[in-house]
């Protein structure tokens, strides 16, 4: 059973963030954001890209914020989770997270919960 003094313990150490992605267009923004929930440490993914951004034929923008669990300092776990989403992993495909292009933290957003 989840004691409470570990529940205050992991409130007390959540962080959000912003960031932009680049996605292929032929891969579902769902199944990217699926991926990234996936990731260790995070908890929840919004997608707050409002309705109007601007969009190219083949590349989707997209907007998020990220919360996410840090024991530690929050800047480090945001630079270790832009690896693990564009890290190749050759065994499965040519990218970590199918369809991703490019990810940019922005580091001025990092905020304690």
């Amino acid at each position: 059973m989840i004691k409470i003094k570990e529940i205050l313990n992991e409130l007390m150490n959540t962080w959000v963030v912003q960031a932009s992605l680049m996605s292929d267009r032929g891969t579902g923004i769902t199944n990217i954001l699926d991926q990234i929930r996936g990731l260790e440490k995070v908890t929840i993914v919004n997608n707050i890209t409002p309705p109007n951004y601007p969009q190219k034929e083949k590349i989707e923008f997209t907007r998020l914020t990220i919360k996410f669990v840090s024991r530690g300092n929050p800047k480090v776990d945001i630079i270790k989770m832009e690896k693990d989403m564009l890290t190749s992993d050759l065994e499965t495909s040519d990218m970590r997270i199918p369809g991703l292009k490019n990810v940019k933290f922005k580091p001025e957003t990092i905020k304690r919960l």
